[in-house]
């Protein structure tokens, strides 16, 4: 099977922020009109034309970029709810925009894994990030009758995947090949 990561498109957060959602209620924004954009370019990329399905991460800026993309390459969406994006706090709890952002520095610093030091304890781990993208993305990548993938996710699931951690910045709608040794587990 050869599968495709495409990150979203530009998100904004301006209602979210507007209705004072926290945590992961943050984290609904829509595409800007740049993102829309960015999706109809990549949504014309060769490597992705005849994929047999877009699997999508739940949250909107990821399904809105499917959607497009579906539309242009009329190709179905299916939607994996576990590849949602990194976690500044793995219990859910409401972190501030701010507490998000910091505690994304923190994380690519320590390239996902905690130190002592930390000021944002809270945040998902590289391995624990990882875990949950390959289990959520199992039931697909087993399937006989795919044989082209394409998954739109967000920029900590591509590193998480890829299993590179400090992966320079990946740009809204970039695509990259998932290869079959990103995906073996490590030897014991």
């Amino acid at each position: 099977m050869t599968i495709y990561l495409m990150r979203h498109g530009e998100p904004t957060y301006r209602d979210t922020a507007a209705l004072g959602l926290p945590g992961m209620g943050a984290e609904l924004g829509q595409l800007t009109p740049e993102g829309i954009q960015q999706a109809e370019e990549g949504a014309k990329d060769p490597r992705i034309q005849d994929v047999d399905l877009i699997l999508s991460s739940p949250y909107p800026r990821a399904l809105q970029t499917a959607a497009i993309v579906s539309r242009r390459i009329d190709r179905p969406i299916d939607i994996a709810v576990g590849i949602y994006e990194w976690l500044p706090r793995v219990d859910f709890s409401a972190a501030t925009h701010g507490e998000i952002v910091d505690g994304w520095k923190e994380y690519k610093a320590n390239a996902g894994v905690h130190k002592p030091e930390d000021k944002f304890p809270l945040w998902e781990t590289h391995a624990s990030l990882r875990a949950r993208a390959l289990e959520a993305i199992r039931p697909f990548v087993t399937r006989t009758d795919i044989s082209k993938l394409l998954i739109v996710c967000h920029g900590g699931i591509m590193r998480a995947l890829m299993n590179q951690p400090s992966l320079r910045k990946i740009h809204y709608c970039e695509i990259r090949e998932l290869t079959p040794d990103m995906l073996a587990e490590p030897q014991q």
